[in-house]
């Protein structure tokens, strides 16, 4: 079993589920009139969603240290865009 519960044997019916389904063909359809292949093109949109959330955890990681530390909202704006300038050099990226 995996850490979200899901066991080995789920995965490939969940896997034929969604392809065998309406919104895959949409998904395929779309991708093949703009010359991408749709299964690259789904694991990068994965992996741009999993950047964008932790993207996400870090600004409310940041804000709410900052607001903690007495600074108002303008100051954790400002932290967070010193972070992500700085920061994202160094850290790992959701394929890592």
């Amino acid at each position: 079993m995996t850490r979200d519960g899901l066991t080995s044997d789920r995965i490939p019916s969940m896997a034929k589920e969604i392809l065998d389904s309406v919104l895959w063909e949409r998904f395929e359809k779309a991708a093949r009139t703009r010359r991408r292949d749709p299964i690259r093109l789904l694991k990068e949109f994965m992996k741009e969603r999993l950047e964008v959330w932790e993207d996400q955890k870090l600004d409310r990681q940041v804000k709410k240290a900052a607001l903690r530390s007495g600074r108002r909202e303008e100051d954790a704006v400002e932290i967070v865009r010193r972070v992500r300038v700085n920061g994202n050099r160094s850290r790992p990226s959701a394929t890592s």
